[in-house]
């Protein structure tokens, strides 16, 4: 027997996969059409390559659909800098196609879960280029201090506008017409926890089944008006497939477990300066949580939007320190994982202006340990000072459950909770206003599967 009949080989095909749900012309809108995308892959001997599987499609904006005007060199029109179009999903649902009933993970306001974790994984440059080929933002913040030889102050300003008018290039369109619109090609990668797992085993889960439900357009756009629209159209779901080997094939048990990580989002109000945000989530290996603080009237509204980005370039998914003093995260009431609670205020000159325009170190510590460990983080937009004002830092509240063993923490029976001091003060007026407070946990599964059956969670 030769050496190459011993080796057990393996091929792997990037699988271009067509929306399920297409109309005949393939052209998907919240708002002017279909806003529901949907993929199946396939039952197979093979395994889904989660990190790189790229949702690619053709983004094209419009100012008003009713003339059928495009967004001109003019307009004020523009995308959120971090995220870019990734501000298109609403939610992301993944379940198994062989049990049908079995969702195995579903993201309500999954725009905001990458408005947070696209800033904290990736540095101005970061976004300024790799992804900014996929999905069109540029970054938020500066590369030099002293660019062009202005002040620290005056640089920070021009790149502030320079940034919003790097972005608004890619919604622009100097023809008539939505025909002459030739809009932008993307390929972003889709933030689940299932896609940041490893391989994910077609035969054991049976298939799977990807539903996207787009977002409303005044959630995507600001500085926008009322019948500004996008739609997307050439959607395919790009889904590198490593097919499994001889041995792997006779290997398979009747039945099986699969390990893989889940996110699930809720969604509360913080209306009093003292509250308390507390969830019941029933998840058995829950890893982390993190929770970002939007004014109320920013979501969904055009025109709030237009106020703060005026000047500021803030919008629906920026973080806003809704002015933290004192900060307690409690499990069943009791203080947890934290036995302390983290006091932000610095000084007594001026400690509302303070704790407004800083994120306290121990603050930026949990939050990034909610990704992963601190220590590993490289390359970020979080800063422990603001670069010029707080709606330019992405702020968020984040903590870990388990940095030791990796499994999780059993939430599935009590509560957790987040008790906060703080001004509640709206960043256009400097008024206390209630804020939307969007939470999202990291859970860890480990499934079984029986032939014939449906999934069924044992952790």
């Amino acid at each position: 027997m030769s050496v190459n009949d011993r080796i057990a080989t393996q091929i792997k095909r990037y699988t271009k996969i067509t929306p399920s749900n297409s109309s005949g012309d393939g052209v998907f809108s919240f708002s002017k059409g279909n806003p529901v995308i949907r993929f199946s892959i396939a039952e197979q001997d093979a395994f889904l390559l989660a990190p790189e599987t790229r949702l690619q499609f053709k983004f094209k904006a419009q100012a008003d659909s009713t003339t059928n005007t495009n967004i001109a060199n003019g307009n004020a029109h523009n995308l959120d800098p971090r995220i870019g179009v990734q501000s298109i999903i609403q939610t992301l649902t993944i379940s198994s196609r062989r049990y049908a009933t079995s969702i195995c993970e579903q993201i309500q306001n999954y725009n905001q879960l990458v408005s947070i974790a696209h800033p904290t994984l990736n540095s101005t440059r970061d976004l300024n280029s790799q992804r900014n080929h996929e999905q069109l933002c540029v970054g938020q913040g500066i590369l030099r201090r002293n660019e062009l030889g202005q002040s620290e102050e005056d640089a920070l300003v021009a790149n502030v506008n320079n940034v919003k008018v790097l972005q608004r290039k890619y919604i622009q369109n100097g023809g008539a017409g939505l025909a002459n619109n030739a809009g932008y090609d993307c390929s972003i990668e889709l933030h689940a926890g299932m896609f940041q797992s490893n391989n994910l085993d077609l035969r054991l889960l049976g298939g799977l089944e990807l539903e996207i439900t787009l977002a409303p357009d005044a959630n995507v756009f600001f500085n926008a008006g009322a019948n500004t629209t996008y739609q997307i159209s050439d959607v395919i779901l790009n889904a590198p497939l490593l097919y499994k080997s001889a041995n792997q094939m006779g290997a398979n048990p009747a039945g099986s477990q699969l390990e893989f990580l889940t996110y699930s989002s809720l969604y509360n109000v913080a209306q009093s300066t003292n509250s308390t945000i507390t969830n019941k989530v029933g998840l058995r290996g829950c890893l982390s949580m993190v929770q970002k603080f939007v004014p109320v009237k920013y979501l969904n509204n055009f025109g709030r939007q237009a106020v703060a980005n005026d000047l500021q370039g803030a919008n629906a998914f920026s973080g806003w320190n809704v002015g933290v003093k004192r900060l307690t995260f409690h499990r069943n009431g009791q203080r947890f994982p934290n036995e302390y609670q983290i006091i932000t205020e610095r000084g007594d000159a001026n400690p509302a202006l303070e704790v407004m325009n800083e994120k306290n170190g121990q603050v930026l510590i949990n939050s990034l340990s909610a990704f992963d460990n601190y220590k590993d983080v490289k390359h970020t937009h979080l800063t422990s000072q603001n670069l010029a004002d707080r709606t330019q830092n992405n702020y968020f509240l984040g903590v870990s459950f388990d940095e030791i063993s990796g499994q999780g923490i059993d939430l599935s029976g009590g509560t957790i909770s987040t008790e906060i001091e703080s001004s509640l003060q709206d960043p256009c007026d400097n008024v206390a206003k209630p804020f939307g407070v969007f939470t999202f946990f990291l859970n860890k599964n480990t499934l079984v599967i029986q032939p014939n059956q449906r999934i069924m969670s044992i952790e």
